[in-house]
């Protein structure tokens, strides 16, 4: 629906709110996580404004504050938008609930640290601070609110008020293991109890060490550009910080093409669309969700792909299958529409999740799979089928080959030994080499299907 975004509907706008059609709920704009504000609209045309308040019991309070300044009963002696707000937030403060509500918080994420380094000795804390400046410049958004966070959940209740030049080795394994020993935050949720190392399974302490390494990485650069900044003397605290080791694994959680044939009879219309676009270009949600009618064939027989992770755009070669299925999306639309939308017309946001979720069920496939593993199925049939790694990387958007190799070599090992039998100078005869054929008869090549064929072949 036009107007609507993921804080609700923006209210401020006259010609939306005479848009809405009248109805027993109001219709929300949220102020601040917990806080909102409300356009109630009857059928019979009048309407006013009401606000709500979250309790810790997950409820809500709900008030009615005063009618609108577009109420046909009332002319203009009804609130604007401005004025419903400021006698919002007098009842949040007045509210005889409040004492049993959430706390409110600023809406939308946290880009700053939660504590600021004081005194004049140079601490992690400001090492951090400067690192996280230089990072508000260089990195992309996303990247950067997820470094803030991690610094917010993990430093600073840790590192922050050591001295810069104190680190060493020692502190260090402190750090991790009680990092190790953290169980993941999951959204506003509280923090689980610590888990001894020893309680975990293989896999649980292999995503713990690589959220580690994240953060021993983060450190290290900050505590390097410290020094190089001549604000600690010494190079040991940034050269005793050392990485685990053991932490990434291979892929092993991809579809076949029949897999994925069943994983499309099972999605509704919109969500089918929205899986075949991430199977056409291997795509991340973000990226597919932001992508524009044109943005298609802007580049030739591609699709230009706004940057998420990072600062580099890049366009994603289709096969013509591909093109096909892009050209049928872009009809009609005008150059800024989405491509991607619900069947009502309105933006997806991460409410694709329990679609996706169902349709794995009832398609029979591994329970844990995600819609990030369209990506990783979209990369495997290609690593599988003798693309260059190079290539995979470019289309994934990759800055080089090292993530592609460690992530999906493992799925391309007798296309390796072929082209080394194929390709290697022979030490035994100056012009003998031995033809091998490429084609592989282990049946790697069996992925490679058209996701259009398999459907007139079912």
């Amino acid at each position: 629906m036009a107007g609507k975004t993921v804080f609700g509907f923006d209210l401020s706008d006259v010609e939306l709110r005479q848009s809405l059609r009248g109805r027993y709920a109001p219709y929300w704009q949220t102020l601040e996580y917990g806080r909102a504000v409300g356009y109630q609209k009857y059928r019979s045309g009048a309407t006013h404004w009401v606000a709500k308040i979250r309790l810790k019991d997950a409820s809500y309070q709900q008030h009615r504050l005063a009618f609108t300044e577009d109420n046909p009963d009332i002319g203009d002696q009804g609130l604007s938008f401005e004025a419903a707000c400021e006698a919002a937030q007098e009842w949040f403060a007045a509210n005889p609930f409040k004492h049993l509500a959430t706390d409110a918080r600023p809406i939308g994420s946290i880009d700053f640290l939660k504590a600021s380094p004081i005194g004049d000795v140079y601490t992690i804390g400001r090492a951090l601070s400067d690192y996280i400046e230089w990072k508000r410049v260089v990195a992309a958004r996303s990247h950067f609110v997820a470094l803030v966070t991690l610094i917010n959940l993990h430093f600073v209740p840790r590192l922050f008020s050591l001295p810069a030049k104190d680190m060493n080795s020692e502190r260090l394994r402190f750090f991790i293991k009680d990092v190790l020993e953290t169980p993941p935050k999951r959204g506003n949720q509280p923090l689980k109890p610590r888990r001894p190392i020893e309680a975990m399974s293989e896999e649980e302490l292999r995503k713990r060490r690589k959220t580690t390494n994240t953060l021993i990485g983060v450190l290290r650069m900050a505590l390097l550009m410290a020094w190089e900044n001549s604000y600690i003397e010494s190079d040991r605290p940034w050269r005793c910080i050392r990485r685990l080791n053991n932490v990434d694994r291979p892929r092993m959680l991809h579809l076949s093409r029949p897999e994925c044939f069943r994983l499309l009879e099972h999605c509704a219309p919109d969500l089918r669309t929205l899986v075949l676009g991430a199977l056409y270009t291997g795509c991340r949600i973000k990226e597919l969700l932001n992508m524009q009618a044109s943005h298609f064939g802007r580049d030739g027989a591609g699709v230009y792909v706004t940057p998420v992770k990072c600062y580099r755009p890049r366009v994603v070669m289709l096969p013509d299958e591909g093109l096909a299925f892009f050209q049928k999306l872009a009809a009609g639309k005008k150059p800024n529409d989405l491509l991607f939308v619900r069947k009502d017309g309105r933006q997806w946001y991460t409410n694709h999740r329990p679609g996706f979720k169902r349709a794995v069920f009832d398609a029979e496939l591994p329970e844990d799979f995600c819609f990030h593993g369209l990506r990783h199925t979209y990369a495997s049939q290609l690593v599988q089928d003798g693309t260059p790694l190079i290539v995979v990387a470019e289309q994934l958007g990759h800055a080089n080959i090292d993530t592609v190799s460690r992530t999906y070599g493992h799925l391309a090992p007798d296309i390796r030994k072929a082209e080394i039998r194929d390709k290697f100078a022979s030490l035994v005869q100056k012009s003998t080499r031995v033809p091998v054929s490429k084609s592989s008869n282990d049946g790697t090549r069996s992925s490679r299907s058209s996701l259009v064929g398999l459907k007139s072949s079912a």
